[in-house]
């Protein structure tokens, strides 16, 4: 609810899709998405919270308590005050109108990146870089700072030297209770630690 609230409030209306261009679209018999895109985008929170941004907030509050809250829709139509079949179209046109975004991307975010990144905004999406977690624009965008940045890559060096030393711990019982260490030891996979970004600071 706080996602829906503030960034409904920090974005303007410009980017929303509108209720009557996905209804043209889905009665289009031509119209199709690329699920594999769509998926992609979706597992990526912030490409997730971007197209959900681009819904109208009385759709997206719909979806956000139902798919994301896991809310009946009786208690949504109760908590908003609006009739049963109305809150039924509003999931069912806020589904639709999300699968579109991540289609079709956010046009703001794209020209976002396409923009040199402020720190902030860098280092805010460092340990999913880290962990090869990021989409290719926001991977390039990193990069790109990082190039030319003079306070973030010493922030970066460092993270990437203590996860490595983290990961040489050889000594668990130092800093983690006897019970919980043995049950993650009997977890672990036996084969080797595989290499990720940033192993050579």
């Amino acid at each position: 609810m706080n996602l829906v609230i503030d960034r409904s409030r920090a974005h303007r209306e410009e980017h929303e899709l509108t209720v009557t261009d996905i209804e043209e679209r889905w009665h289009d018999d031509d119209y199709s998405v690329d699920p594999e895109q769509v998926l992609g985008r979706a597992e990526l929170r912030d490409e997730l919270e971007d197209a959900l941004v681009r819904l109208p907030a009385g759709y997206r509050t719909v979806v956000v308590l139902h798919d994301a809250v896991g809310w009946p829709v009786p208690a949504i139509a109760d908590a908003l005050r609006i009739g049963l079949p109305a809150a039924k179209q509003r999931l069912r046109r806020g589904r639709m109108m999300l699968v579109s975004a991540l289609a079709e991307g956010n046009p703001k975010r794209a020209a976002s990146l396409a923009q040199p990144m402020h720190c902030w905004q860098a280092r805010r999406h460092i340990s999913a870089y880290l962990d090869d977690e990021v989409d290719p624009e926001t991977l390039a965008a990193v990069e790109g700072h990082l190039a030319v940045c003079p306070t973030c890559p010493p922030l970066y060096a460092s993270l990437v030297g203590v996860r490595a030393q983290l990961g040489g711990l050889r000594d668990p019982d130092s800093v983690v209770p006897d019970e919980i260490a043995q049950r993650v030891a009997g977890r672990l996979p036996t084969t080797g630690r595989h290499t990720r970004r940033g192993t050579q600071p």
